[in-house]
């Protein structure tokens, strides 16, 4: 079975800072084969620093719109981080294969943001984990 990656991206508005993130539709079929039918999945994240959290995938169970999103999960995430309008969101999947041969996905998240470092007159964006925010 052939190993597989994605990743999607998206700007934060103030719904997804004071809700949670309406998700690229594209994360739909990445996400599927391991949904197994459900419409949510409690995903183990990893950070720029390693940390993990825990955020639920949910998608509608019925109707012709899928409209992925974090839910449980989130609202902390979006706390610690102190996530800001603007910031850019980044969520990679990757298939790796575990001790015991079982094929598994890995999951990372990654907050861009506006620093108040410039290159060339151009404002650089910077993880959100060197940023000092609060």
């Amino acid at each position: 079975m052939a190993m597989w990656n994605f990743q999607i991206s998206k700007i934060l508005t103030v719904s997804d800072i004071i809700s949670k993130p309406v998700l690229p539709t594209e994360i739909v079929e990445h996400m599927n084969p391991i949904m197994k039918g459900r419409h949510f999945l409690d995903l183990k994240v990893v950070d720029a620093r390693s940390q993990e959290w825990i955020l639920r995938y949910y998608t509608r169970p019925n109707g012709n719109r899928e409209c992925p999103v974090f839910t449980t999960g989130w609202r902390q995430f979006v706390r610690d981080k102190c996530l800001q309008i603007g910031d850019e969101l980044t969520f990679y999947g990757h298939q790796v294969r575990a001790d015991d041969g079982e094929l598994t996905m890995k999951f990372m998240i990654e907050v861009k943001g506006p620093g108040l470092v410039t290159f060339n007159g151009e404002t650089l964006t910077l993880d959100v984990e060197y940023l000092i925010r609060g």
